[in-house]
């Protein structure tokens, strides 16, 4: 793409004297990937580099190249030359300026980042010179900014010594590859530096080359670069002194800009467009390889493949058809063209490690489609049987590895990741990086904080802040304008709205009086550049972490494709690009990093756990292949009563359900995938509801499309739907049906879109299809935009939905043990789990120091005993404690624990507070006692327990309340009693009705309930309703809040733990039966113990 004539070529005054521009090539410039120190991103960057004219423009970030995928597409689609570098810091904390010049200064770029990385403390990373030394092929060298050694040495020493240090550099780059950068930052020692510089270099025989430094795209940005700097410093804008740039002149400069700074140095700006046009390395240059997975003797990987699957034919498709057989040749034709077998053997020698290793194991995504996966043992779905279409797990037209998302039972998945490790090696197997990002709240924290609010306040600020009250969609957008405006303010509809939005933040924060005075206090304070800087903050990338799963292995060491560093996790390395990053090197430079998706889910560790216990308990064994389910957990399932069950616990499942009325494995599947952004907006689960009750004429468009929409009812909700309508209607591929789902999705710009649309209805209206006909397929098409599951996805998902479901029916209380012994998990706190088991006829036995295990554990079918790990602040240590002194013998009294036990007075008096001691006797005087015994005298409170002097404690037991406070405070629950039984005596005086009440009225009927809030959503398809669930002690209450009304009373439904609602029962008689309360006004539910409440975490806003 050529620059506009314009922007290539400018005239510019010099004195009087109009002078064309000179060829110029930004050669250090950081983009927001040098983490809290850059303040643009790498698209600003390019796109205003092509704006000005540069000859090309390098990425220098931070000890890193976590940016240059971006960086590089966004230059080739600004028609910028990019060049990759890094700024490195060596181990005397001076820095130095790398350029990779081809594709072996790459390597050696990546190989000295992994040293500096691997060898250092975690985000300190430091580059011996020998090292630097030993990997020079391929690399220019620039001395560097102020802290560099060359500058350094120059300030502190003089020129002899920094003469040294050029002579230094010069000898280990070559005279050729090292020069002496540069700056003109308009301050006054500038000029006599360089000039010194230029002595220096023209002594050591080495050229100069000028350089701006660049830390952002325009000096609108600089103030954020300071409060960038700022925050990593941990300090204030006032307080920061000289950790902060003097000036605002560290951006991108044109051509003429420079030109004028370096007039009497021409050759250095020259310099510049010369170090461009040496680096040639792009990341089309990159070299991966796959490794091959060893196999038997005599076997190569295309045999020993066809032997597996072989075998897999045998024991899944007994009597397979001729169907069967097609689909598995089809199948493998394409892995054969694909070159996949080397990926397919890799995850089926994962799995066999899992399943030698007692590691329960699934796959989701698009990979169940694959019915050579289901051969393989990978998947428990049969894709032939559920109509999966494997072109949207693999196909030729795709430019990109297909995805295998493995599941592993949380808790297991550390040995499969080391496995992983051992069996590749840890220089060549890494896991990809997350980049973790600005949302709304902490850009308001950090930008507060800078600005010179205190901590707390900061908080409370960034707590009660909404994304949508600062019109997020725009902010965010602000990144991706084509045109960025440089001016200092943001537009005034943006700040009214964000100021109106502080104003009602601050009037609500986090819902608390003392909370509001201290907000309303800081309200008059905030900076009037607030707002600005806030939204230019907004998606910045801040710090790395672990991706959830994605694994790069390497035949080759990993160092030269890309540098690894430690992750924060004990034994993990990570990659410097993220799951975007792979896409985009795949899709847009035909690089194939491959990556293994080993995912942790909780629900699989929950089977797991009841799998083993129901085999040692009761001598059933089950597995996921194969599973019955029990046909009575339709009718629960119809009812919306699925707390605890996997993807159908939400309460926009619960109001769904009942409507859908599912009765097998597909039903379920369409419950999970019609709950999804894309599909809900659509209102495909509605429609779909409503015809399968007769409420609405079932319309399938054409004749033709009756096979792939049947079992939706005419609707689009499948993503393979997509395909197969258009490979029926207008004679795509599998792979082009492929393409034109993905040109739906929401990462595609809108003129791919557009785009695919018209090749869509042309197409149809091609085969003899008429074009209103053509134009209503692309509106059910477009309607969908691929937000929803696969099919390949929703079966696997709904398999083990159904699985929970059963093993919660049959076996209840390994199933409650289960799922809180793998908290954090699902959709609910563990009080709200405990009180729908006792709905459920289970009996909760409470912690008690001799009888509960350090986890929960079963009784029998219909009880279990809450374990030692429920309450709150006990550690591995108090574990063991516990356990080596109960290997001696039964306690006998309370004092025979602390002797025995050696716990701390807190753990002592944390498990005394829950009544882990009533076997030996009053709760009170065991609080008191425990403290007597550990060695220290005197009361010290105990939170929902007010003190008591000793007389008292020894004469006065805990009322139930009491107990029950203490038990929200230690284990946030009670066994036995609900925090709001408590409060039923205000509730009926404010003439609230019981949950379990509201089956029986009528619709339309004016109520009032009052509960514990444990859900609050505001989806992003809902139009700004916001969706609440309250639950006191009978059931729980689903509630809809409008916008005006959530306006209207935003500090009590964002947060207030115990709420009044009033409002309009909705009842779907005819229609499943699901209750909603359409609210109309709410209160905060105000009296004692409302500490007690605020201990239950509720679901909210995620």
């Amino acid at each position: 793409m050529d620059l506009p004539r314009s922007a290539a070529r400018r005239l510019v005054l010099a004195g009087d004297v109009r002078l064309s521009a000179p060829r110029y090539a930004e050669l250090h410039c950081h983009t927001n990937y040098s983490l809290l120190d850059g303040a643009s991103f790498p698209e600003q960057l390019a796109r205003r580099a092509a704006e000005i004219g540069l000859a090309a423009l390098a990425i220098t970030d931070h000890d890193g190249v976590y940016g240059i995928v971006r960086f590089c597409l966004a230059c080739r689609e600004s028609g910028v030359k990019a060049i990759v570098g890094a700024e490195v810091t060596l181990v005397d904390e001076s820095h130095l300026l790398l350029l990779a010049r081809d594709l072996t200064g790459y390597r050696s770029l990546c190989r000295v980042l992994t040293h500096a990385h691997m060898t250092s403390p975690k985000d300190t990373p430091r580059l011996p010179f020998a090292v630097l030394a030993d990997h020079t092929a391929g690399l220019i060298a620039l001395s560097g900014c102020e802290r560099g050694a060359l500058n350094r040495t120059l300030i502190a020493e003089g020129e002899g010594a920094a003469r040294a240090v050029a002579h230094r550099h010069r000898d280990t780059f070559g005279r050729e590859n090292f020069y002496v950068e540069l700056h003109h930052h308009l301050r006054q020692a500038d000029g006599p530096r360089n000039a010194a510089l230029r002595r220096i270099a023209e002594a050591v025989g080495s050229p100069i080359v000028a350089t701006n430094d660049v830390h952002y795209a325009g000096p609108d940005r600089a103030l954020l670069q300071h409060v960038l700097v700022a925050t990593r410093h941990r300090t204030t804008l006032d307080e920061a002194g000289t950790l902060l740039r003097p000036n605002h002149e560290y951006y991108l400069k044109s051509p003429a800009q420079m030109a004028r700074l370096f007039a009497t140095m021409p050759e250095a700006i020259a310099a510049s467009a010369e170090i461009a046009d040496r680096c040639t390395f792009t990341l089309r240059d990159l070299q991966y390889d796959f490794p091959a997975p060893l196999t038997p003797p005599g076997h190569t990987m295309e045999s020993w493949l066809d032997h597996l699957i072989a075998e897999g034919r045998v024991r899944y498709y007994p009597n397979a058809d001729q169907t069967i057989l097609d689909r598995l040749a089809h199948e493998m034709a394409i892995v054969r063209q694909l070159r996949l077998e080397g990926y397919l053997l890799a995850f089926r020698d994962i799995v066999d490690f899992c399943h030698r290793d007692g590691v329960l194991v699934s796959i989701r995504g698009s990979a169940p489609a694959s019915a050579l996966l289901y051969c393989l043992g990978l998947c428990p779905i049969d894709p032939v049987r559920h109509n999966l279409v494997f072109e949207r797990f693999a196909s030729l037209e795709r430019d990109e590895m297909p995805d295998i998302d493995l599941d592993i039972a949380h808790e297991d998945r550390e040995r499969v990741i080391q496995y992983v490790y051992n069996k590749y090696g840890r220089d060549r197997a890494a896991m990809v990086c997350e980049v973790n990002t600005y949302r709304l709240k902490s850009a308001v924290r950090d930008v507060a904080k800078a600005l010179g609010m205190p901590h707390e306040q900061a908080l409370i600020l960034a707590g009660s802040m909404d994304e949508r009250d600062l019109g997020a969609s725009e902010l965010s957008a602000a990144i991706d304008a084509p045109h960025p405006s440089w001016s200092m303010h943001p537009r005034q509809s943006t700040v009214a709205v964000a100021r109106d939005a502080m104003d009602r933040a601050v009037e609500d924060a986090a819902g608390t009086p003392d909370d509001r005075a201290i907000a309303r206090r800081v309200a008059p304070t905030i900076d009037p550049r607030f707002v600005t800087l806030v939204r230019q903050l907004l998606n910045t990338p801040r710090h790395l972490s672990i991706h959830v799963g994605g694994f790069v292995i390497s035949a080759r060491p990993l160092a030269e494709v890309l540098p690894i560093e430690p992750a924060r996790m004990v034994d993990r390395t990570i990659i410097p690009w993220d799951k975007d990053d792979l896409t985009t090197l795949a899709e847009e430079f035909g690089v194939n990093l491959i990556k293994i998706d080993l995912l942790g889910l909780g629900m699989l560790a929950l089977v797991s756990r009841c799998f083993r216990d129901v085999a040692a308990r009761y001598g059933d064994v089950m597995q996921l292949h194969g599973f019955t389910y029990d046909p009575d957990v339709y009718d629960g399932i119809c009812e919306g009563d699925t707390v605890g069950l996997f993807q159908i616990e939400s309460r926009a499942q619960m109001a769904f359900l009942p409507r859908l009325q599912p009765r097998n494995l597909r039903d379920v599947a369409i419950s999970v995938g019609a709950i999804r952004p894309g599909p809900g907006a659509y209102q495909a689960g509605n429609h779909i509801a409503r015809r399968r009750a007769g409420l609405e004429p079932v319309d399938y468009l054409a004749p033709e499309l009756r096979g792939v929409l049947e079992e939706t009812m005419g609707v689009v909700l499948w993503q393979e739907q997509v395909m197969q309508v258009a490979m029926i209607m207008a004679g795509y591929t599998g792979g082009e049906a492929d393409q034109l789902r993905r040109a739906m999705s929401s990462k595609r710009s809108v003129e791919q879109m557009e785009d695919a649309s018209r090749d869509l209805v042309a197409r149809i209206v091609a085969r003899g299809h008429n074009e209103a006909l053509a134009i209503e397929i692309k509106k059910m098409v477009v309607g969908f935009a691929g937000y929803g599951f696969p099919r390949a996805h929703a079966y696997p998902f709904a398999h083990l939905a159904l699985i929970s479901a059963t093993l919660k029916l049959r076996y209840p209380a390994e199933f409650y043990a289960a799922i809180l012994n793998c908290q954090p998990m699902g959709f609910y706190a563990p009080h709200t789990l405990i009180w729908d088991a006792r709905r459920h006829g289970v009996r909760v036995m409470p912690v008690d120091i001799q009888e509960s295990s350090w986890e929960s554990h079963v009784i029998d079918r219909r009880t279990f005993r809450l374990g030692l790990k429920q309450v709150g602040g006990l550690g591995e240590r108090a574990r063991e404690q516990i356990e080596t002194a109960r290997a001696d013998g039964q306690f006998r009294s309370l004092d025979d624990v602390v002797a025995r036990t050696g716990l701390a007075r807190d753990d002592l008096e944390a498990l005394a507070s829950v009544g882990a001691f009533l076997r030996f006797g009053d709760r009170r005087r065991a609080i008191w006692r425990v403290g007597e015994l550990a060695g220290v005298s005197g009361p010290r409170h105990v939170p929902g327990l007010a003190p008591l002097l000793a007389e008292e404690a020894a004469l006065i037991p805990m009322t139930p309340w009491e107990e029950t406070r203490a038990e929200y405070h230690g284990l946030g629950l009670s066994t036995d009693r609900h925090v709001i039984e408590y409060f039923r005596p205000t509730l009926e005086a404010r003439r609230c009705v019981h949950a379990d009440e509201l089956p029986g009225l009528r619709p339309n009927q004016i109520i009032r309930v009052g509960g514990l809030v444990i859900t609050r959503q505001r989806p992003e398809t809902a139009k700004d309703f916001t969706f609440m669930t309250i639950e006191d002690e009978t059931g729980l209450v689903n509630a809809i809040v409008a916008p005006a009304v959530y306006r209207r009373y935003r500090p009590v439904v964002r947060g207030e733990p115990l709420v009044i609602l009033e409002g309009k029962l909705q009842k779907d008689d005819g229609w499943g039966g699901a209750l909603n309360l359409i609210v109309r006004r709410c209160w905060p539910l105000e009296g004692d113990g409302r500490d007690a409440a605020a201990q239950v975490p509720a679901h909210s806003f995620r």
